[in-house]
């Protein structure tokens, strides 16, 4: 900053010395390198002469200078409303160059950006590409005649906070708090103005003596403890390499760098001023890297003495021994390990110890055995040693084999010695032969006194009595009891188990009839004694049961429960309007006609499927035909539907149900099973969208359409989304307190039987009456026969008439069907 001060103060007194002063062909003053772009007014503001002015102040500046790509580079910018690059810093190398591109200079004359032009100069002027130079002072000598047009304060910050000395000279209107705002500190420094252009020169006189003027570190007292640096019109301090300047400026303190951490010692760090050294804990050496330790190899001395191996440890070293040897008291040489001495060998004969283990040895005339511990004579009696080996022999009564190893007895059991001779005798329990050898086993049974019930069972030395399959032998040991298999308490009976031999049966309370998995009891009137689930009427059958209904009512395909509504069997797609003018007091009657309408239906996942539509600017589903399967679950799940509120586009939550609602994969059912579709529009205004397409694809899509108005609901609308006839298919009301009755005439409609107000019945002597008749009674005969009944059609063969059966059995064809 000091440098930069000192450049521009060169700049400005050497101007001042050329107005003020004849030019003399003394010397230049030199004080260093330095980049200086000059940032000149070109406003509308600023008349020619003006400007001629400001031309000749650069050009006066320049020609003092050191002008050279070493020494002082010099830039041009000129600003108005826009920026404008006179020349670089890189542009020139001589000043008669500089003096031809500023005489050619055409100024702007538009308006007055001056934190446009201070920006440039930070981002362009001052970059290395228009060959501004590092580490020299950066200078930028603003001149203007007006107040900015734009913010300066931020721009000029960060100008200065990238290096950048400025100096602001304010000329004539020139703003004072916008000079300062642009200008670095100190502001008596670097802030001029003047009342007109001519009188620029005026500050170049008071840097004059700064510019060429005494050595300060030579000439005073200067106060630096290590280094003074001289610079043209004042000095600064500066250390010796390894120390850092105190806040006074002045003074010197030794930098440690081993305090700070920023050293790569391994172990120890001794510090010197600005540098280190390292150092090893005992028993380490330093590294030729001279940072990282090495703990020392005693080892690699060579003068153990260790008998196998030396190991190194911090400070000296020890010796170890090789697998299968231990260290002996003087600590260097090793004994192999007798695995013998430690007593748990298990060898029957000798241990021999070998390196890391042992084996087991026999002694002559026997041989190791499997288990590597235990020993087998050669001989299955005797071995007799003689000379250079020896031989086998056998006892008294046994006779040596071919083998010359192994014994063969002459008695089967014992063979005892007696004087001159032996005899054999046998174990207890046998009796010998007549042939005086061989043995036979004493049948205690054949003695007549073993007073079992069932059998006599012989064994070595006594008998058991034993018991007949499908008994058990009793605490006595003598008697036997039929086993009872049913107190084993598996045998899964429902009602009785009665045991058998070898096994049980089940048996049923009388009023119950065993079924074919001969476990399981059912009752012959299943109505009272199962939970039947019908909603009218059970009537019970040999085991089985079904459901009826009253006159007038339809059994549904659950089989149980009963509907009034011949539609009960429909896909059902309701589409409310939620758009902001129903108001959210009103979408809460919508929300109850929705679940009026819903009361009137018989809804199970194979009977009425319900799926539900809000619309206003957008459509949302708020449940499908597939989530819900009670009347419970729909009701809740419409009471929790939010009000969505903004417009009302009828047209789009056509299409919507159109393309969507009807799908599969929102669970209507399959076109081919002939699942009616009907869809419902409560709306209550005209729709902001053509409702024309969708209503018309809705209805060739074979969906039954209902519309429904209320208030500012428009009736041509309505009725272009009704299905023929309109007239029962479109519904309207003023008032929305109004809809419920809205619900209870629309259950006329989709209940068509009601509607019509009569139920067809067809001919049953018709011709197609009477084939129907006969392929649903000759289905029933089958299933009857099946179930033992058929007798009850049996009874009444005398019925062999056609015509005779039309008018007697057409309720039958109605209950068949």
């Amino acid at each position: 900053m000091t440098r930069a001060l000192v450049y521009v103060g060169v700049l400005i007194a050497i101007m001042a010395v050329t107005e003020a002063r004849p030019k003399s062909a003394e010397p230049k003053c030199k004080s260093g390198p330095v980049d200086l772009v000059f940032i000149i007014d070109g406003s509308r503001s600023v008349r020619a002469h003006e400007f001629e002015t400001m031309r000749k102040f650069m050009i006066d500046i320049i020609h003092e200078l050191d002008i050279g790509l070493e020494a002082t580079r010099v830039g041009v910018v000129q600003y108005s409303s826009q920026v404008q690059n006179v020349f670089s810093l890189k542009a020139f190398s001589k000043s008669a160059q500089m003096v031809k591109a500023i005489n050619e200079i055409i100024p702007l004359a538009q308006g007055t950006m001056t934190g446009l032009a201070i920006r440039y100069a930070m981002n362009v002027a001052f970059s290395a590409e228009e060959g501004a130079r590092p580490n020299v002072p950066h200078v930028a000598v603003i001149v203007t005649d007006g107040r900015p047009q734009d913010r300066v304060a931020e721009v000029a910050a960060a100008a200065r906070e990238s290096g950048i000395e400025i100096y602001a000279v304010g000329v004539a209107r020139a703003d004072m708090t916008s000079l300062r705002a642009m200008a670095s500190p100190p502001f008596e420094d670097h802030v001029f103005l003047v009342e007109r252009f001519d009188l620029i020169h005026q500050f170049g006189l008071q840097f004059q003596d700064k510019l060429c003027g005494m050595d300060l570190c030579l000439e005073s007292d200067h106060g630096c403890e290590h280094i003074c640096e001289s610079s043209p019109g004042s000095y600064h301090c500066l250390c010796l390499p390894g120390y850092t300047l105190n806040e006074d400026g002045k003074t010197c303190t030794p930098i440690d760098l081993c305090a700070e951490g920023k050293h790569d010692c391994d172990q120890i760090c001794i510090a010197s001023p600005g540098s280190f050294s390292c150092d090893c804990n005992t028993g380490y050496m330093l590294n030729d890297d001279k940072r990282t330790c090495t703990m020392i190899d005693y080892c690699s001395f060579g003068n153990d003495s260790c008998e196998h191996q030396c190991v190194s440890v911090l400070n000296g070293f020890n010796c170890r021994c090789n697998e299968g040897y231990s260290l002996n008291d003087d600590l260097k040489t090793c004994t192999m390990i007798d695995y013998c001495s430690f007593g748990n060998d298990s060898c029957e004969h000798e241990c021999v110890s070998v390196l890391q283990s042992f084996y087991c040895r026999c002694h002559e005339g026997y041989t190791l055995n499997e288990d590597e511990t235990t020993c087998t004579s050669y001989c299955e009696h005797e071995c007799v040693s003689v000379l250079n080996g020896f031989n086998c022999r056998c006892n008294d009564g046994y006779s040596l084999n071919a083998d010359m190893k192994t014994c063969l007895s002459y008695c089967e059991h014992q063979c005892v010695s007696v004087l001159k001779g032996s005899h054999c005798i046998c174990n207890d329990g046998y009796t010998l032969n007549d042939d005086k050898k061989t043995c036979t086993m004493i049948d205690y049974c054949s003695f007549g006194n073993d007073s079992c019930e069932h059998e006599c069972v012989s064994v070595l030395k006594g008998l058991h009595c034993q018991c007949n399959d499908g008994y058990t032998l009793n605490d006595d040991k003598k008697t036997c009891t039929m086993i009872d298999y049913c107190s084993f308490g598996n045998h899964s009976c429902d009602h009785h188990c009665v045991s058998v031999l070898n096994g049980f049966y089940c048996h049923c309370n009388e009023g119950y009839t065993l079924q074919e998995d001969g476990k399981t009891c059912q009752s012959d009137n299943l109505c009272n004694t199962v939970e039947h689930g019908c909603e009218h009427q059970c009537v019970s059958t040999p085991g089985s049961y079904h459901c009826i209904c009253p006159e007038g009512h339809v059994l549904q395909d659950d089989g149980k429960s009963c509907g009034t509504c011949r539609s009960s069997n429909i896909d059902l797609v309701l589409l409310i309007d939620g758009s902001k003018s129903v108001r959210p007091q009103n979408f809460e009657l919508v929300k109850q006609f929705v679940n009026q309408v819903v009361d009137q239906l018989d809804v199970s996942p194979k009977g009425t499927r319900v799926g539900l539509v809000q619309y206003s600017s957008r459509v949302r589903t708020e449940f499908p035909l597939s989530m819900y399967q009670t009347k419970e679950e729909i009701k809740k799940a419409v009471m929790n539907v939010d009000y969505m509120e903004k417009g009302t586009m009828t047209g789009l939550a056509l299409k919507h149900m159109v393309e969507n609602s009807f799908s599969e994969a929102d669970g209507a059912r399959p076109a081919e099973k002939n699942i009616p579709r009907v869809g419902l529009v409560f709306t209550d205004g005209r729709s902001q969208d053509d409702i024309q397409e969708w209503a018309k694809k809705a209805k060739e899509a074979g969906i039954t359409m209902y519309a429904v108005g209320v208030g500012k609901a428009v009736e041509d609308e309505l009725r272009e989304i009704a299905s023929e006839p309109v007239e029962k298919h479109f519904f309207y009301t003023a008032d929305f307190t109004a809809i419920s009755q809205i619900a209870e005439n629309l259950k006329l409609n989709v209940c068509a039987a009601e509607s019509q107000g009569e139920i067809e019945v067809k001919d049953p002597c018709a011709c197609e009456s009477l084939v129907e008749f006969q392929q649903v009674t000759m289905s029933t005969l089958d299933q009857l026969n099946q179930k033992h009944i058929l007798y009850i059609f049996i009874k009444r063969a005398h019925i062999v008439s056609v015509g005779l059966i039309c008018s007697r059995l057409a309720p039958l064809v109605w209950l068949l069907t």
